[in-house]
């Protein structure tokens, strides 16, 4: 498998470092399959699978039939098949912005609205609201 491992490096033309940046694995487990030291794990050669589509998974693991998929089996119509991108519509007129909303609070009074908090809970006064963001970010509210 190291003697189809380097043919891959060679078709590709990758230097070593390289495949294993590419492929996500630590480079000295690369040169240790290189040098013969150590064989390629089941995740490793999965790796190479994931990282290069093209390259055939029985070729790897075997050495059985051609190291590409699709060598010696494109069709001469093949770019005819090809099946055209749909053009997105795009309108003649550029799209009209919201200017009436404003992006952020003009006054606090805007951002912090003045509620009679005792309708909710009796007896507590709230101290801080916390909001989270999906993007991991948040912003704290003290009632003045």
């Amino acid at each position: 498998m190291k003697d189809r491992i380097i043919q891959l490096l060679n078709s590709e033309g990758l230097s070593a470092s390289k495949f294993a940046d590419i492929i996500g694995v630590q480079r000295s487990s690369m040169s240790h399959i290189l040098s013969g030291r150590n064989n390629p794990s089941l995740d490793f050669i999965q790796k190479i699978i994931r990282s290069f589509p093209h390259i055939s998974g029985d070729w790897l693991i075997s050495g059985s039939g051609e190291m590409s998929k699709n060598s010696g089996t494109a069709s001469l119509f093949q770019e005819l098949i090809k099946e055209e991108e749909p053009v997105p519509y795009q309108s003649a007129q550029p799209p009209r912005l919201k200017k009436d909303v404003p992006d952020t609070p003009k006054s606090k009074d805007e951002e912090m609205p003045n509620l009679d908090m005792s309708a909710f809970v009796s007896g507590k006064k709230i101290e801080k609201v916390v909001v989270f963001y999906s993007d991991k970010t948040f912003k704290e509210y003290n009632p003045a």
